[in-house]
């Protein structure tokens, strides 16, 4: 019988990552969804400007203020590994989502909520500078994947009866 971990696919791997930042409930979730999904040293544009790694953080976490759920909805997504042989170590991916944030404010009893449309490409490879962990007698896993270049094209605005359901 066969233990061998078979690593999300490149897809899979994002979907999961930007699933787990909305999906965040604390600053510490936040860092640490973020600090799994993008390099220190990523290359990141934002509706068409180059931004850095923590201007990108601080507008994730002042979005995240009032929230106090998030669903998250893939619309599409494609992927090209680097190598054929290796589809799951590296590769570009981009995915077109829709979310809907529901914050803590309430009217009439009902949480007001806010949609967020965007479509992202990324470029993963495996982050020279994310250290191994030392290795275990318990069969542990690394991913030493990392998004080493982002590029975002999103909208937000107010959600609507027919995207809230």
């Amino acid at each position: 019988m066969s233990t061998a971990i078979v690593l999300p696919t490149l897809t899979e791997w994002t979907e999961q990552h930007i699933t787990s930042i909305f999906q965040a409930k604390t600053n510490a979730d936040l860092t640490s969804a973020l600090d799994g999904f993008l390099s220190d040293k990523a290359v990141i544009t934002f509706n068409g400007k180059q931004i850095s790694r923590a201007d990108y953080v601080g507008q994730l976490q002042a979005e995240k203020f009032r929230e106090v759920s998030a669903d998250v909805n893939f619309l599409g997504a494609v992927q090209a590994p680097t190598d054929p042989d290796q589809p799951f170590d590296a590769g570009s991916v981009g995915v077109f989502y829709n979310a809907t944030i529901f914050e803590n404010i309430k009217i009439r009893d009902v949480s007001v909520s806010r949609q967020v449309t965007a479509s992202v490409n990324v470029v993963i490879a495996q982050d020279p500078d994310v250290p191994k962990p030392p290795p275990s007698p318990f069969r542990g896993f690394f991913d030493g994947r990392r998004v080493m270049a982002l590029n975002q094209v999103s909208t937000q605005g107010p959600a609507t009866s027919s995207n809230t359901a």
